[in-house]
Order: structure tokens, then sequence, then C-alpha cells
């Protein structure tokens, strides 16, 4: 996979080869996904670059990429200033608690708020962050006023994509997060939220305006959201996007 690299126009220059920002949420299904689309569409190459909403916002907003998938709140605030052109729902997810395989210091969400709890966060302003305090403050109406502030007062270490989120929690820096039902491994546990606490958003894929390669993303898009694609965002325990 390629990370946080900068793309530019000029980069993917050639004719088969389509830029993709992608949030890093979705990386171990785009990493099955990318190949099979490109054995069967000889010549073409998807280069993808994975990261949080933030960066591939601020990629987007610099020139880089044909397409971005991303949440719904970054892709809203692209089409706003024109920066998106076509787009459509491609998968979706929900809020879960994420803790390692095994632990048993959280087993709900009450458990956030006790104090030694080390918590792993998204950064300010991210959309990891706003997707936990949204479900904080839902919870806050069962748990008291006092909840979010003592579940923010756990967090421990802040990071810019769900992937760093999850490795805090496989290294051991963190005891538990909120987190992606699509985090499931055999490394990580999820805890499900109550209906009435949880988050749900979907990610969509939009062609990035003056895109180079637009007809190309398109079409890699148009395979995203079929049934073999599908299949594989499933086995990595997305929602299907209404």
């Amino acid at each position: 996979m390629l990370f946080l690299a900068s793309i530019s126009r000029a980069g993917a220059a050639e004719s088969n080869t389509i830029a993709a920002l992608v949030a890093s949420a979705l990386g171990d299904a785009m990493g099955e996904i990318v190949p099979l689309y490109e054995r069967s569409h000889p010549g073409v190459k998807i280069e993808p670059t994975y990261g949080g909403a933030v960066i591939l916002e601020a990629l987007v907003e610099s020139g880089s990429g044909d397409m971005i998938l991303i949440g719904t709140s970054t892709l809203d605030k692209l089409h706003s200033r024109g920066k998106i052109g076509a787009s459509m729902p491609i998968t979706a997810f929900h809020e879960v608690i994420l803790v390692p395989k095994g632990s048993t210091k959280v087993r709900g969400l009450r458990d956030l708020a006790k104090p030694g709890v080390r918590i792993a966060a998204g950064t300010t302003n991210s959309t990891l962050i706003k997707y936990m305090h949204e479900v904080l403050e839902k919870a806050s109406a069962k748990f008291g006023p006092d909840f979010e502030r003592n579940v923010m007062a756990n967090v421990v270490t802040a990071k810019t994509s769900e992937e760093k989120i999850v490795e805090a929690l496989k290294t051991g820096a963190a005891d538990a997060a909120l987190g992606f039902s699509s985090d499931l491994s055999d490394t990580i546990e999820v805890i499900p939220l109550p209906a009435e606490d949880d988050v749900f958003t979907t990610n969509f894929g939009g062609v990035i305006t003056g895109a180079p390669h637009a007809a190309a993303a398109q079409a890699f898009m148009d395979y995203l959201h079929g049934a073999e694609a599908q299949a594989i965002f499933h086995k990595h325990h997305f929602d299907p996007a209404k």
C-alpha cells in the first residue's frame, strides 16, 4: 500500500493509471479489490494513497488524485467547495468499542469512563474524534453529564487514522478505542454499542473535479459498487451502503 504519499496530477499522467485517495479504514479490503480489478482490466493500474480524512481532504484541495473514497461528512465538504463531481455510496460502517483480543478491562461503553482505562482517539478536528463525541454525547443521557468528560480524560494518545488507532491497541499503548465495525480481526475484538448510542456513516466514492482520468475513475467506482467488490467489503465487516 502507498500511505500518505504526495501525488500530483502530473504524477498520474499515464492514461492507464488512476490515482485513488482512500480512507485508511478501507485499506485491507482495497488491498484485495485493487489486484482483482487490475487483473480484469489489463493495462489499468490503481495507485491508492491511504490516510485519514483530514489528510485526504488536504490532498484534494492541493489538486491531487482522480477519485476519493471517504466518509459522508468529508465528501459533503468537498462537494460544497466544488472539489468533487460525480459520487456514489460504496460501503458503510458503524461505531463499536475496539479492544485487544482477550482483554477484559473494557466490556461496555460505561467502562470507558473508569479511572485507569487508556483510550486511543482521533486527533482534534478529525472525523474519528467527531464520531467519538457523537457516541459519547448520546450515552451521556444514560450515564450522566460527566460521562463524556471522564472518558476524554482517559485519552492517552491521539492518532490521525483508524489504522493508527488499531495499531495502538495491538502494541499495548491503549486499552480501548471507539472505532469502526470493520476493524474486527484476529487480534482486535469489537464490542457492539447499544443502537441508541451508535453512529452510522457511509463511505462514498467521488470523482475529483478536473481529474485527468475521470472516466476511468468512474469505471472503477462502478466496479466498487458491484457484487464482486461488495462481497469483499462484506468479508471485511463493512455494512452495505444505503
